[in-house]
């Protein structure tokens, strides 16, 4: 396919984002290309990449997590770029054809709507109430999803109302990852730390609702929120094309870019000045009651990221200081083997010892990651495999559908193979042995990315999403899986899912 030569203009709107023009052109070769696969092994399980904890260990690592994470910097990351848009796209379709099709399927949009969380406020004002009297469907569609109403549509996924509580009170997923933060992120002074990435457009909307409602949660929780907020830039944005890979346009002719996915965060972690770091995604939380019988198993995952860090940083040292002999190296060795699942590449086991040595020390020193794991009910997304590297090694990754080869048919089956589901529910450990915070970058597989078809208030475009931020983001850490209870995840994809037993509080 030829070349596709960017105009002056372009150019200009390229710069002025701050953004290369040769960036550009290597996204839009990436486009013609395609996404590149990895080379599936296995798929993980328990013994076999998977750690499964028993109540016994699991009751030894909180205690371990509850004597001596207040000697640490602990934050809870929560990536909160996304827009809402995606969440209410099948309603910006009908939105636009004046309904959902059928008169059957407009009533079920009745019953359902007055399950939803945020009914009281269509049905509480005005305009929303001479609408649902009259049945209006494309009408309470644009009000919901439009500026002259609720404004659903514009706003970050964060600040849409998840849960209704008995007594009437509405919560954005915003407000829940507060309420759920003051069990396990406080830190030895007593403050809740906690840190946002957003896009740049939403960070007024988000700090004001902030300024609204974190006395009263202080007040509720006897706790002082330490809130950061950072943006997802706009020099990571990456341009969309149509189905024949084609710049996409907006109605002046302007290209368009959209955020790069969640591995253009990357920077936003490395930024942060703590040694214990809960990553959570914002739409996978559930009302309060759910949420605090998840927290044991959030301590859980960080007493097991403690206990494995200061193991390593100890094997790390006695390397450094060449204590060590041939047998504390193979010591090692079974240790990267059995706790870390390392895989060491061919002809490791022929090499002197002190080239083992090298080697064993080059792949304890790396950033760490404990992963929850749950039990893949069809949730759609990636999930624990052993991937073969270029080396002959074996390495632990989570892996998305768009990776792999599906012409392939051991691949595939590989695919199908896999009981676990990554709900991003992990505890990070971005400084070395020495106290120094890693350059996360450089443990990036840089041809991990994606291609994606995406809908977006109705349109359909492909869009390109950066080595994502647990995936080839995370490529060459340290990597732990670890079984979790599928309780521990309630995701918020469509505005049907907060139709789910999970989401609906009736405590």
């Amino acid at each position: 396919m030829k070349k596709i030569l960017l105009s002056p203009k372009d150019i200009r709107q390229i710069k002025a984002a701050g953004i290369s023009p040769a960036g550009v052109e290597k996204q839009l070769a990436a486009y013609r290309q395609g996404a590149g696969c990895l080379k599936l092994n296995r798929h993980c399980s328990v013994g076999d990449g998977i750690i499964f904890v028993s109540p016994g260990q699991r009751k030894k690592l909180i205690d371990l997590y509850e004597s001596e994470a207040g000697g640490h910097k602990l934050i809870k990351f929560v990536p909160a770029s996304g827009a809402a848009s995606r969440m209410f796209s099948g309603w910006f379709s009908a939105s636009e054809k004046g309904g959902f099709g059928s008169a059957e399927l407009n009533r079920k949009f009745f019953r359902d709507l007055q399950k939803l969380p945020f009914f009281p406020l269509i049905a509480g004002s005005k305009a929303g109430g001479k609408l649902l009297k009259r049945k209006d469907v494309k009408g309470l569609l644009e009000f919901i999803l439009g500026k002259d109403g609720l404004n659903y549509g514009n706003l970050p996924k964060a600040l849409i109302p998840f849960h209704r509580y008995p007594e009437g009170v509405l919560r954005t997923p915003l407000a829940e990852h507060l309420a759920e933060a003051t069990g396990y992120a406080a830190d030895a002074a007593g403050n809740v730390n906690l840190h946002f990435t957003l896009s740049a457009e939403h960070r007024p909307a988000v700090t004001k609702y902030l300024q609204e409602i974190l006395a009263g949660y202080e007040n509720v929780y006897r706790e002082k929120y330490n809130i950061t907020l950072s943006d997802q830039s706009a020099s990571t944005n990456t341009i969309t094309v149509d189905a024949n890979n084609q710049p996409l346009r907006d109605a002046k002719g302007r290209l368009v870019f959209r955020p790069g996915g969640h591995g253009t965060l990357l920077k936003n972690l490395n930024d942060l000045d703590a040694d214990l770091i809960f990553v959570r995604n914002i739409d996978n939380i559930a009302p309060e009651v759910l949420s605090r019988k998840a927290v044991p198993f959030r301590k859980m995952l960080g007493g097991m990221a403690l206990r494995i860090q200061k193991e390593n940083f100890a094997f790390l040292r006695a390397l450094e200081e060449e204590k060590t002999n041939s047998l504390r190296i193979d010591e090692i060795v079974r240790y990267c083997a059995d706790v870390l699942y390392i895989k060491f590449p061919r002809g490791f086991i022929r090499l002197s010892g002190k080239e083992k040595s090298r080697i064993v020390f080059s792949l304890l020193n790396r950033p760490l990651r404990i992963c929850g794991m749950v039990k893949n009910d069809g949730e759609p997304g990636g999930g624990p495999f052993w991937v073969e590297e270029k080396n002959g090694a074996q390495t632990l990754q989570i892996v998305e559908s768009g990776h792999v080869d599906k012409k392939d048919s051991g691949q595939q089956s590989i695919w199908l193979q896999s009981r676990y589901f990554n709900p991003v529910d992990m505890v990070c450990c971005i400084r070395n042995y020495r106290g120094k915070k890693f350059v996360l970058d450089k443990y990036v597989d840089k041809d991990a990315y994606l291609i994606t078809t995406k809908n977006e208030k109705g349109k359909t475009f492909k869009a390109l999403e950066m080595p994502g931020l647990w995936n080839g983001g995370m490529a060459y850490w340290n990597t732990v899986f670890v079984e979790l209870p599928l309780t521990v995840f309630n995701p918020v994809k469509t505005v049907y899912d907060l139709l789910r037993s999970e989401h609906i509080t009736t405590f």
